[in-house]
């Protein structure tokens, strides 16, 4: 309490609250726990489906159990936890509330200020990535054996997202360009197969209206159905542990205006050939793919190599020799696993090859990991920062300490 036994006002004890370091330790012990029942939670779900649950969400509940003791079965037992994002949030606040606001500010506390800045700007880099960077991957092929120099369809400026799916209408006109119409990935993310959800498009003569969607599906049999296109349904399978092999689905219907008859179909992300619909003269495709990015400048592959040590299976070269083209420019990268290419925001990490069983001659691929992240070089800088920090803190320590040695008294005390 506050002279004369007077509370403090509810925003000092708020601001107190904040800025407190039992704050930062209960923090910091959540995410803990969060890190470890996530890892845990790996041997049952994928990295997809852990990461949105445990670091993406707000609340979650993680269930512990069931348990077996003394012949009885217990649990499960339902806990709500915060997500990390939240717990994140919060002590960001609470480092610039204790941390840089109401930090006293003097020589003695420099390197800590200096510390907490540094670990601020590593909160605001992770922050920045999750909200706008884009992630996927690219498989580039080798040019045909024998014809290293044949590249006029070879190479791509575009990489495909892991987990993010998205609907393409395309309209094909004679004489004229295709015109590809992608309806919005983020709407798919988190539906339900109850959920129902349209999308429309001012040059459409139809809106999509999007039911029945399944994270993973296999289309059966359903002669007789009420819900079934054609004879066939959609059925939901328990998604898999690498979350990229899933293959979803959903009913798709068309909605016609002036009161025609509605077009039902079926989408399935790994069917051979896209739905084709008339509308009129006018003759549309869709198709359910994974969400696409284009990058400024072309990559072809020229050779891949995988080399073993020689009566090993360890690799002694694991890399690809590629071509950048941009403006008319050409310029060979040569990419490995420890060495990516970057190139304007871009960054490009050698991944994996195929085909594995590939005999002598036969033609391989090569993929890589595609990152656009703005603030890629940020943990790199903020990781220098905190080190200033705490080598200015702890130096200034040990320099009194010598000086208060050198004078044959006592170190000073306490000046943090």
């Amino acid at each position: 309490p506050a002279s004369g036994g007077a509370r403090r006002p509810l925003p000092a004890r708020v601001v107190a609250f904040l800025s407190s370091f039992a704050l930062a330790i209960v923090l910091l012990l959540v995410l803990l726990v969060l890190t470890f029942l996530g890892t845990l939670e790996q041997r049952h779900a994928s990295l997809f489906d852990v990461q949105r649950r445990y670091f993406e969400s707000v609340v979650l509940v993680h269930d512990f159990g069931p348990y077996t003791a003394l012949g009885l079965e217990i649990g499960p037992i339902s806990i709500p936890l915060p997500g990390a994002s939240v717990v994140l949030a919060l002590l960001a606040l609470n480092l610039v509330v204790g941390g840089v606001v109401r930090i006293r500010k003097r020589a003695a506390t420099l390197g800590v200020l200096v510390a907490h800045l540094g670990i601020l700007l590593l909160l605001g880099g992770n922050l920045v990535e999750f909200l706008v960077s884009e992630k996927g991957q690219l498989t580039l092929h080798e040019p045909p054996r024998g014809r290293p120099d044949d590249t006029a369809d070879a190479g791509s400026n575009e990489f495909r997202s892991y987990h993010e799916w998205e609907i393409v209408v395309l309209e094909r006109r004679e004489g004229r360009k295709a015109t590809q119409y992608v309806l919005d990935a983020e709407r798919l993310e988190d539906l339900d197969p109850d959920d129902v959800v349209t999308f429309t498009h001012a040059r459409l003569p139809f809106a999509v209206e999007v039911t029945g969607w399944q994270r993973n599906a296999v289309p059966v049999p359903a002669p007789g159905e009420a819900d079934a296109v054609g004879g066939w349904r959609l059925q939901g399978q328990k998604p898999r542990k690498e979350a990229e092999l899933d293959r979803p689905g959903a009913r798709v219907t068309l909605r016609l205006p002036e009161g025609a008859a509605p077009v039902p179909g079926l989408l399935w992300s790994a069917q051979a050939a896209p739905w084709v619909v008339a509308v009129g003269e006018r003759r549309f495709e869709l198709d359910l793919r994974t969400r696409r990015w284009t990058f400024p400048f072309r990559l072809v592959l020229r050779r891949f190599v995988h080399d073993e040590h020689p009566g090993t299976s360890m690799a002694r070269e694991f890399s690809s020799y590629v071509t950048k083209l941009e403006d008319g420019v050409s310029r060979d990268v040569h990419v490995t696993m420890n060495e990516p290419f970057r190139h304007r925001g871009y960054t490009f990490y050698q991944s994996s090859w195929g085909p594995q069983d590939a005999g002598p001659g036969e033609r391989l691929y090569s993929t890589f990991s595609v990152v656009r992240n703005p603030s890629d070089r940020i943990p790199l800088i903020a990781c220098l920062v905190i080190a200033a920090g705490l080598l200015l803190h702890f130096g200034r320590k040990l320099v009194l300490h010598v000086m208060a040695q050198s004078r044959g008294r006592a170190p000073e005390g306490r000046t943090a």
